[in-house]
């Protein structure tokens, strides 16, 4: 008799595609449950329980009591749980549960997921293992199912899921309030700044303004990339002559940063990339920033651009602290800093990874290494599109 209201509920579509199939005992005899196995599975400490052929509940231990909170009846079919549902919270029949559908189609089931609802409502997320037990002569006598608690994990995956989209708001909407004032008070003291009849120390205070206000319109621009990570990036692609991005970029990196020498070298003959030129500026800005607030003030910062394999490449050369080999994956994690990064400037780690995924959504790849002699070096190589025109 089974007990269960649920058991002639219509079921829900099953899960995308078919489980694996599991792996498939042979036992001797005629029992799934024979008293040396009883004992065993009994002592075991996992929830296990097992029926005939047609689905008939023939034992259960006490592990799985405590999961179901109920004892049923020997004779239940399926299942002992009160109620199921699907991990989305739609009713699961009990007739289209995975230990049904392994003894329905003789196969063991894997990678479903469940929930059981208790007589006291309280509810379990578990993970059912259904194996199906042939005889000697190939014939299935019953089944064997193990269910595996992960409330504990599913809570703890929720609670992150909540913590980073409460995050992920935030700093969005931190990100755009910043964004216009700082673009303004940017705007403001670099043409000031540029003004020949500014007295000092105003052009000096100018300066700082501007020093500071770049960087922080640099944090915003790259913390709102950071943000829509997993997300689709709303991305203007176009084609892109890359000498001439890289070009203006560094006209307008030297006209911010004048004490800081920085040569060009390589040229791509106007080959073109199909990218976002924003991003591609925030990516380009970033890369020099990076080398200009770690290298000394007399040392000059080099932009290479090379060809090869069908890829552009651009790489920026500094003779600053550099870094470690071992942590050339990591600096692109976010909020990552290198160990002598640390005691010589501020900053939050941000800009190489916000890098790596634009450079990743533009199908290239970026990279960083250590320069022999001291320095760094970091580069991004991006597909070639058509021939540069006439």
């Amino acid at each position: 008799m089974n007990m269960n209201p649920m058991a002639s509920a219509p079921a829900p579509s099953r899960p995308e595609g078919r489980p694996a199939a599991g792996p498939t005992l042979v036992m001797q005899g005629t029992s799934v449950a024979t008293p040396s196995y009883r004992q065993f599975l009994e002592a075991l400490g996992v929830p296990v329980y097992t029926t005939d052929a047609t689905g008939h509940i023939t034992f259960y231990n006490q592990a799985a009591v405590a999961l179901w909170g109920r004892s049923p009846d020997v004779g239940e079919m399926w299942c002992g749980s009160w109620k199921l549902f699907w991990p989305n919270g739609t009713p699961m029949a009990h007739g289209h549960c995975p230990m049904a559908i392994a003894l329905k189609e003789r196969r063991s089931v894997r990678g479903y997921e469940g929930i059981a609802e208790r007589p006291d409502g309280t509810r379990i997320s578990f993970v059912p293992y259904p194996t199906v037990v042939m005889d000697e002569a190939g014939e299935m006598i019953g089944a064997v199912n193990v269910l595996v608690d992960v409330s504990d994990r599913r809570i703890a995956e929720d609670g992150l899921r909540t913590a980073i989209a409460v995050k992920d708001e935030f700093l969005g909407l931190v990100s755009h309030e910043l964004r216009t004032p700082v673009t303004t008070i940017l705007g403001n003291a670099t043409l000031l700044a540029a003004r020949k009849d500014v007295p000092e120390p105003l052009g000096s205070l100018l300066s700082d303004l501007g020093g500071e206000a770049e960087r922080l319109a640099a944090v915003v621009e790259n913390l709102l990339v950071l943000t829509r990570a997993g997300a689709p990036i709303d991305m203007d692609r176009e084609p892109q002559v890359l000498d001439h991005v890289v070009r203006r970029g560094i006209v307008l990196f030297g006209r911010r940063h004048p004490q800081r020498e920085t040569r060009l070298s390589g040229d791509l003959g106007g080959r073109i990339v199909d990218a976002d030129r924003a991003y591609l500026d925030l990516v380009l800005g970033n890369l020099l920033g990076n080398a200009n607030k770690y290298s000394p003030g007399q040392e000059p910062i080099d932009v290479v651009l090379d060809e090869r394999d069908g890829s552009v490449e651009m790489r920026v050369l500094d003779r600053g602290i550099g870094f470690a080999p071992e942590e050339a994956e990591d600096l692109f994690t976010p909020f990552y800093r290198a160990e002598s990064a640390k005691g010589m400037v501020s900053g939050l780690g941000i800009g190489l990874s916000a890098c790596r995924l634009l450079i990743g959504l533009l199908g290239g790849r970026i990279w960083a290494a250590p320069r022999p002699g001291g320095g760094s070096e970091f580069g991004f190589s991006l597909p070639a599109a058509a021939d540069p025109p006439d």
